[in-house]
């Protein structure tokens, strides 16, 4: 059994624009969902797909989610150039296919474009073309998908306690590369320490499902529980320890989606931890195919003496 297999992650999605043709069926089949496989994703387009709303708006709803877009531009099918507008319109990235090069228009000839021909090898020659395109188109919409929710989530952390003040302090993503914030506890030891996570929509869009959450650390000591949730924080193997953060905790925590300045807010109990010590953390973030990881450190510090 192969990594791929085991893995639960969604796959890219690949939403094809082509004439509702007979014509266009092997190039679909046999062209297109081939190339897709070969590199881990699926491919679909709307006339094969099952749904209650009207074509237009399930054809808007299917290019606003897809990771990218295939189009077949032969024949110049009008619907077909609506549609790779409305896609270029949203900054999606699309590779065009055609049998004629004359069915480019002029104003995107100087787009990623393949022309596989007519002849009896026009499938395998589509094939091959394609799946490099669709690799790179792929990695291409993982990090722009990145940099557009970078700037979208903003993560705050409030120190709880009984001696804390509850500032928060803004905890930017790491690929911004940034300072990493230090937050400062002021608690009674034997009391442990509580903080407060908050994540704020700071964009127009909403941001989809945030599937899994994790904090590693170079630190162990927390709580089995978290604050309004039903099963606590569990540690988890972490096959990643370059960076110098071995231990890895699961929060057990999933949000179906946050609308436009929206917040969503938790907290993470800790044990006993060390004085005037700064340790390490690093809280993980899924989204969509992406996770997103946001550096901090804490020191602690015990008032009651």
């Amino acid at each position: 059994m192969n990594d791929e297999t085991l893995s639960t992650a969604p796959k890219p999605f690949i939403f094809v624009l082509m004439p509702f043709n007979s014509d266009f069926d092997d190039i679909y089949e046999l062209g297109i969902k081939e190339a897709a496989k070969e590199v881990g994703a699926y491919a679909e387009r709307v006339d094969k797909q099952i749904f209650n709303e009207g074509i237009l708006e399930r054809i808007f709803n299917q290019i606003s989610k897809a990771d990218v877009i295939v189009a077949d531009m032969t024949g110049r099918n009008p619907n077909v150039f609506y549609e790779v507008g409305y896609a270029h319109a949203l900054g999606k990235i699309v590779l065009l296919l055609t049998q004629k090069v004359d069915d480019i228009p002029f104003d995107l000839k100087h787009k990623q474009h393949i022309v596989y021909g007519n002849g009896g090898s026009k499938i395998q020659s589509l094939r091959s073309e394609l799946t490099p395109r669709l690799n790179w188109a792929i990695s291409e919409s993982k990090r722009k998908g990145k940099d557009d929710n970078s700037k979208r989530i903003l993560i705050s952390i409030s120190s709880v306690g009984r001696y804390s003040t509850n500032k928060f302090t803004e905890i930017p993503e790491d690929c911004l590369s940034k300072p990493i914030p230090v937050i400062r506890n002021l608690g009674t030891k034997n009391l442990g320490y509580r903080f407060n996570f908050q994540l704020h929509n700071n964009s127009l869009q909403e941001i989809p499902s945030i599937t899994h959450m994790y904090l590693f650390t170079d630190s162990p000591g927390f709580r089995s529980r978290s604050v309004g949730r039903d099963q606590g924080i569990k540690m988890v193997y972490n096959p990643d320890i370059n960076d110098k953060l071995p231990i890895k905790y699961r929060i057990p925590i999933t949000i179906s989606s946050i609308p436009t300045d929206a917040v969503e807010t938790f907290d993470v109990y800790f044990n006993e931890l060390t004085e005037n010590k700064v340790q390490n953390y690093k809280l993980r973030i899924h989204i969509s195919n992406n996770y997103h990881d946001f550096s901090f450190q804490a020191l602690c510090t015990d008032t009651a003496k």
